[in-house]
């Protein structure tokens, strides 16, 4: 029972004196009542201090008297206190017997009771660390209950109010009336090329997106595998020669015997011929490396005329791939966007002849694809704004600038890129969301499949190596020049062509072509043809961007609509279907205004397959549609630069003024301006 007791009187002191901290008005009280400090002039020994402090816990049993203790001290000899600046801290009280006595004896009657107290030195107050519980990190003192934007806001305490934000459409941000659209910058950028210029201009600027940076190691130089074709691919061959042969037969057209034949024996035996410099009109300039002062990288043709070798130093990098930002070729996301930044930058020097130091008198027309992680949006606009520089910036999706470059308000958008085709359906120059569709499939397969079927038939040129920039291009040329979907130009047909290799002779060489010019396109229809792709993915959702943007409903639907090698003509009929929510109307609207853009589909006919390949679908056939038609590209536009065009005609609409997205904007409300300013939807 003592020990308990003494417990008890030990928590009190305790709590007692974690108020006197915490509540100024009980200080005062309590100090106000503090008997004054009394101590034996003579001092004790550590025996009789113990001594006396085990029979005061003995004594403390008895109530009555703990609490006659602090009325009638005797014995006590009065000392002055010293001046402290804190109040006097009382210690033990202990009760000590007359005749003090063994331990196990029982306690006298009499007692006397001594207060001892011990007087703080001068010293300044300390702060001590605040106490906690045992179990848990709250503070025993507490947090404060009332929050301070209660007590600091000035809302609703005066007449008028103000609250601190960026109108839309200030002048600060907005682009100089007097400049007459010249202060204002289109990028569209793409995984092969990059289509850049003023809004003023009429086209423009179109530069490899490809940057070639000195390494500290050497890497091997990437070669081209051969593989043979699985029974999947020959099934799919077979498919694709049927539908030639159908397509043949109902242009009344007569296949060539034996051309296969004749085709093979011709390039066996091809001639050549070795062209010298001085009567080669498209001499290639090969980008110089030998020079003492090498630089960290080139951008643009001299990285694509860099002669890679496998004593190189130097390294090409496609920081844009299957339309979205690098992930395979890159181990962090800073090295994408410094690789983007310095290509973008050098770009603009060179090409539009603006100085570094005047971006901040220049907006930005960010166009980017309808399906893009907005993480990596979040990052692009920040080097725009925060280390670029520029003063502004809109972003805009590439169905919608599609719409507006072709003048129309309703349509299908069949975007075929180099590496990524996607689709969209746009109603009233807004993008339909449930409708958005990004196939991992584009220009590149097509040029592939057509140099695979080009070495079936033993091409002269036996040492293309498509991993090679210059063989690649080579390969891009052939495929623009020979391929056709005309029936009527389905023969055997022979080409001359020149190969360029760096710091050698040009070599001109002839090669017979037949069906192949025709099957290769086919690719975009029968995909199982096409080479299963292993991609490496990275994870580089950035934790600068809030949840709302990046854990957003469409976020999902973006994952959801990233497909793998499909059907073209599928796709688009499945797109068509979601856009129109069961209306006939619309269903007839959308498969009458189909547009092609980007440089996948320029090959020769391609639209007129495109529509019956269209037109023999499921959802066509249930549907009951009887005329499928892709509108041909307005005012003989190239379709490479639709998209381009409809941004600058989006930058001058009077609309455009409350989009823009200024600096100190960005840095104060983040990413959050792009569901306010931008039609990201």
């Amino acid at each position: 029972m003592a020990e308990q007791s003494n417990s008890i009187s030990h928590t009190n002191n305790y709590l007692k004196n974690l108020s006197q901290k915490k509540y100024a008005w009980m200080e005062e009280a309590v100090a106000s009542f503090t008997p004054k400090p009394v101590t034996d002039t003579k001092p004790k020994s550590p025996t009789e201090s113990r001594k006396g402090n085990r029979k005061g816990k003995k004594r403390s049993l008895s109530p009555s008297l703990d609490q006659d203790s602090h009325l009638s001290p005797k014995k006590s000899r009065p000392q002055t206190p010293k001046q402290s600046t804190t109040p006097p801290k009382q210690t033990t009280t202990s009760l000590q017997s007359k005749s003090p006595g063994p331990e196990d004896q029982p306690l006298p009657t009499a007692t006397t009771i001594t207060i001892t107290t011990t007087a703080t030195k001068e010293e300044p107050r300390k702060k001590h660390k605040q106490p906690r519980f045992k179990y848990t990190n709250f503070p025993v003192k507490g947090y404060n209950i009332l929050p301070t934007r209660n007590i600091t806001s000035s809302f609703a305490k005066t007449d008028a109010s103000f609250i601190p934000g960026n109108k839309a459409g200030a002048e600060d941000i907005v682009p100089n009336a007097t400049e007459e659209w010249r202060d204002i910058i289109i990028i569209h950028p793409g995984s092969r090329n990059l289509r850049i210029g003023l809004a003023s201009e009429a086209f423009p600027i179109t530069v490899p997106h490809v940057i070639a940076r000195r390494m500290n190691t050497n890497l091997p130089v990437d070669t081209e595998q051969d593989t043979e074709l699985t029974e999947k691919q020959e099934e799919a061959l077979n498919e694709i020669k049927s539908e030639l042969k159908w397509r043949m037969k109902n242009a009344k057209r007569r296949a060539v015997p034996n051309a296969e034949g004749q085709v093979v024996g011709f390039n066996t035996n091809a001639p050549r011929e070795t062209i010298l410099d001085h009567n080669d009109p498209y001499k290639v300039e090969w980008t110089d490396v030998e020079n003492s002062n090498r630089p960290e990288y080139f951008i643009g043709e001299k990285a694509i005329h860099f002669p890679v070798s496998e004593d190189s130093e130097y390294r090409i990098f496609y920081p844009w791939r299957h339309g979205s930002l690098n992930e395979a070729d890159y181990s962090s996301l800073n090295a994408v966007l410094g690789d983007l930044e310095a290509i973008w930058a050098n770009v603009i020097q060179s090409e539009l002849e603006i100085e570094k130091s005047d971006f901040k008198n220049y907006n930005i027309v960010l166009v980017v694809p309808d399906l893009f992680n907005r993480s990596y949006l979040c990052e692009l606009v920040t080097m725009l704004l925060t280390h670029m520089k520029f003063k502004a910036v809109i972003v805009q999706q590439e169905s919608a600038c599609a719409t507006y470059g072709a003048g129309l308000s309703t349509a299908v958008v069949v975007d075929i890129g180099a590496q990524r085709t996607n689709i969209a359906c746009v109603e009233d120059g807004v993008c339909q969301v449930d409708s958005r569709m990004s196939i991992a499939m584009g220009g590149d397969d097509v040029t592939k499949t057509f140099a695979s079927f080009l070495r079936v038939n033993k091409f002269p040129y036996t040492d293309i190596n498509l991993a090679l920039p210059f063989d690649w291009r080579l390969a891009e040329e052939l495929k623009e020049k020979w391929c056709t979907m005309n029936e009527a130009e389905v023969s055997i047909q022979v080409y001359d062509f020149f190969v360029r290799t760096p710091f050698q002779q040009t070599t001109k060489y002839q090669c017979k072509v037949y069906e192949e010019v025709f099957l290769a396109p086919l690719c975009l229809v029968y995909t199982d043809i096409l080479q299963p792709k292993t991609k490496k993915t990275v994870e580089w959702a950035s934790k600068n961007v809030t949840d709302d943007v990046t854990e957003d409903s469409n976020v999902s639907s973006i994952v959801k609509n990233l497909m793998d090698p499909y059907p073209i003509d599928t796709a688009i009929a499945e797109s068509i279907y979601a856009a129109s929510n069961g209306s006939e109307e619309k269903l007839k609207r959308y498969f009458s205004s189909i547009i092609l853009v980007g440089g996948g589909g320029k090959i020769v006919n391609f639209s007129k397959v495109l529509e019956d390949r269209i037109l023999s679908t499921v959802i066509a056939q249930q549907s009951f549609i009887e005329r499928v038609e892709v509108l041909p590209a307005p005012r003989e536009l190239d379709p490479e630069v639709i998209v381009w065009k409809g941004a600058t005609v989006m930058s001058k609409l009077d609309s455009a003024k409350e989009m823009w997205i200024g600096t100190k904007e960005w840095e104060e409300v983040g990413a959050r301006c792009l569901k306010d300013r931008a039609l990201l939807l």
